[in-house]
């Protein structure tokens, strides 16, 4: 089964030339938005996660991709340390939403905003993120999501409004105050976030799987130690 996307990652990818679609004979569509300069940042006093900034998106549908510049603000709150001894990174975070606001590609200072979407986590779900068993400088996270809202003329979303979709991320180029990441006890900071926003979540792991990747990385460096 084709999954249907919406890929934000903070890499320059090739920016391709706008292409119209007309919503009324769209079946599928697929978007990836790429941004660069975008930045991650946690805030432990507060609990916080936050994701903002960008430059440019590339929009891909059904017949072709558009480019548009891009902001994206997104807050991920209610968090749970999953590990706080250490020395594996893993959190929870049981709220968040987030917002996409779209430029035309040659309004280089994003002064006249020409289409936006929102989204939160869908209920009941969490947003759940964890060091990596290849890279413990990297973070993956996951959740199930849903848009709503909607307003980007010539496109219409693969699923309806609200309906369950997935959101995937990865963080790496990871800095803090102590110099790695072994919990989320302290502040952290990246510019460098690829995050996906599906409408199909059957490609989202469950948070017992993202619990059960945590402790795979902490045994596996365990036994490299």
């Amino acid at each position: 089964m084709k999954i249907r996307c919406v890929i934000i990652t903070l890499l320059m990818l090739s920016v391709a030339l706008p292409v119209s679609a007309d919503p009324n004979v769209v079946e599928e569509i697929v978007f990836e938005i790429s941004n660069i300069a975008a930045n991650s940042n946690f805030d432990a006093a507060a609990g916080e996660l936050t994701w903002s900034n960008g430059v440019f998106a590339i929009v891909k549908h059904s017949t072709g991709q558009a480019t548009y510049r891009v902001d994206v603000d997104a807050t991920w709150g209610d968090f749970t340390d999953l590990n706080p001894g250490g020395p594996t990174a893993a959190a929870s975070f049981a709220s968040g939403q987030f917002d996409l606001t779209f430029y035309a590609l040659m309004d280089s200072g994003k002064t006249t905003p020409v289409a936006s979407l929102s989204g939160e986590l869908y209920p009941g779900w969490t947003y759940d993120e964890s060091e990596t068993e290849e890279d413990p400088s990297k973070l993956d996270g996951a959740a199930i999501m849903c848009l709503t809202a909607w307003d980007l003329p010539g496109f219409v979303w693969a699923e309806a409004i609200g309906a369950k979709g997935g959101i995937t991320a990865e963080t790496s180029n990871l800095f803090t105050t102590l110099g790695s990441i072994d919990n989320y006890q302290s502040d952290w900071w990246s510019n460098n976030t690829n995050v996906r926003i599906l409408a199909d979540e059957s490609g989202i792991p469950e948070p017992a799987t993202m619990a059960l990747l945590a402790l795979g990385a902490v045994l596996l460096r365990r036994k490299r130690s």
